[in-house]
């Protein structure tokens, strides 16, 4: 086993209080990660699409390297979606290549437009607004919406653009234990008469990490009752979970979207780039002028929306979603079985926990020349004694994969010893 652990406190503060001690310090920690040949601070590139087998360019060897992917975010294949490509294509020739301006001067187009009313119809919302990605969308909303004054709820496991989101806000904020209605409704019962009408809680839709999804009915009942706002991420549910990969609202046939405000990426099961925000008409036709980073981000590009509306199609009148669901199934029910550890994941991100930072970091230099590529994920990303394998699973995986994927997970296995209680 390496002496060595990817260490991301390390060097995330300066210890003399300068701004530039601790550039300088991370890249002797680079130095030391680039000796070794790992992959994790920094990669080798992938020469072709990020589909279900790639070709990776090893930085280390300068030999080509195929590999199934296990670690994407492209949970549908939507990436090398033909219609969608062709699509693309074809509106670069007749668009150009950029939108030309930020969306509330010269950059909105019809496309956007129909892009927004797909996303709004999906979402089951009057409307929606474009961002240039996720993480805009996610900053967007808190930091057009609240204010000082106001009290954001975080479930503690929320992605970093929502907790950014929320500094850059000025807000006061209290973290409630995650994924537990008891834990939100006492922070509320605490604070709902300090902050009348002005209380947002947010929540991933699917979280990022652990592949579990929201328990929004008994959440969303507790938001009635304290009559707040709740935001849902649903960057990791858009595609991949609901009738149709509607998202979660969806997924627990929640149809009430009173003082609901849903946010996503079209980065992920979409295969493209690009965020939203879909609520009522009005939270959308406010947030138009009053989120800073879509108003001062130039638009996304017409091929994009054009694509992207193309991919929607796809989802609605295929069964693509059944088939990342019973992937997910697959490969979950095969760890599972087989005594890994995947926490309580219940979509196509699959954690499989390392608890032994070193070892994790040894682990990640044995997948990629088995011909695997996964994640490895370590704090403060995840908390201490949760490092691990994250696998993503996709609907273009054939059951051979998967079962190659356990195969070599087991061999690693044997080595390391990753079952153990």
């Amino acid at each position: 086993m390496l002496k060595y652990k990817v260490d991301l406190y390390r060097n995330k503060q300066s210890y003399d209080g300068t701004i530039l001690e601790k550039v300088y310090a991370f890249q002797e920690q680079l130095e030391e990660h680039e000796s070794l040949q790992l992959n994790i601070l920094t990669k080798s590139p992938t020469i072709s699409a990020c589909d279900r087998v790639v070709r990776v360019l090893d930085r280390y060897s300068q030999k080509e390297i195929e590999a199934l992917m296990f670690g994407s975010n492209n949970y549908l294949g939507a990436v090398m979606h033909e219609c969608a490509i062709n699509r693309a294509i074809e509106v670069t020739k007749s668009y150009g290549i950029g939108a030309g301006g930020v969306p509330l001067l010269t950059g909105t187009n019809i496309l956007q437009k129909r892009l927004e009313a797909t996303i709004a119809k999906t979402k089951e919302c009057d409307d929606s607004i474009l961002f240039s990605s996720g993480f805009t969308a996610n900053i967007g909303a808190i930091i057009g919406l609240v204010r000082p004054n106001n009290l954001i709820v975080h479930d503690k496991l929320n992605h970093a653009s929502l907790i950014d989101g929320t500094l850059m806000s000025g807000a006061k904020m209290v973290r409630y234990k995650h994924n537990d209605p008891a834990s939100l409704e006492k922070v509320l019962s605490e604070n709902y008469k300090q902050y009348p009408g002005g209380i947002l809680v947010i929540t991933d839709g699917v979280f990022s990490m652990d592949g579990d999804i929201a328990r929004l009915p008994e959440i969303i009942k507790i938001v009635n009752k304290y009559d707040v706002l709740l935001l849902i991420d649903d960057a990791h549910a858009t595609g991949v979970i609901g009738e149709k990969g509607k998202g979660s609202l969806s997924h627990f046939n929640i149809t009430d979207r009173k003082n609901i405000i849903i946010t996503g990426t079209l980065s992920k099961a979409i295969g493209s780039v690009g965020g939203f925000i879909a609520a009522d008409r009005e939270i959308i036709n406010y947030l138009r002028v009053f989120a800073r980073s879509n108003m001062y981000s130039t638009a996304l590009p017409p091929a994009i929306c054009a694509s992207a509306i193309e991919v929607f199609k796809y989802i609605e009148e295929s069964n693509i979603v059944d088939t990342l669901r019973y992937n997910s199934n697959y490969m979950r029910e095969r760890l599972v079985s087989k005594g890994y550890n995947i926490l309580g994941s219940q979509t196509a991100i699959i954690p499989i926990i390392c608890k032994d930072e070193y070892m994790l970091t040894s682990i990640s230099k044995e997948f990629l020349y088995r011909g695997i590529i996964t994640n490895y994920i370590f704090p403060p990303v995840v908390s201490p004694g949760k490092s691990r394998i994250r696998v993503s699973v996709m609907a273009t995986h054939q059951i051979e994969d998967i079962d190659y994927f356990i195969s070599v997970l087991d061999e690693i296995d044997k080595k390391y010893k990753l079952r153990q209680k």
